[in-house]
């Protein structure tokens, strides 16, 4: 771990900046949703749910996570709503907006993917 972080954190920091930044892009392009920024916010969900198998697997082998496991999945499994509802959206309303809403959902699930991380270690 670098600084206190998981490599589950940074790879959710890598995610989740680069499809802000395409969905972003795409946005001040004046795009409406397309492949690409509806494809990266699915790579964020599919990220997702490795990370929800990965931590069922990580609570059998270990201990589990130090705060409250319920706090813990619940974090998680919002996240996962983030980028499917968003994902959603954009493909009911295919205008430049909805790139906009896209592009928030990298940074949210780098929050949460934090916060999760410390619910883990050092609750």
């Amino acid at each position: 771990m670098i600084a206190g972080y998981d490599l589950w954190f940074w790879i959710a920091l890598v995610l989740g900046a680069a499809s802000a930044l395409v969905c972003l892009v795409q946005f001040l392009r004046g795009r409406a949703t397309d492949d690409l920024s509806q494809g990266s916010v699915l790579i964020l969900e599919a990220f997702l749910v490795v990370y929800l198998i990965g931590s069922i697997v990580m609570q059998t082998i270990t201990d589990g996570p130090s705060g409250d496991a319920w706090e813990y999945y619940g974090y998680l499994l919002t996240a996962m709503l983030i980028p499917a509802g968003t994902f959603v959206w954009s493909m009911t309303e295919r205008t430049r907006w909805s790139t906009l809403v896209l592009a928030v959902a990298g940074p949210i699930i780098i929050v949460m993917v934090q916060r999760m991380n410390v619910l883990w270690y050092y609750y």
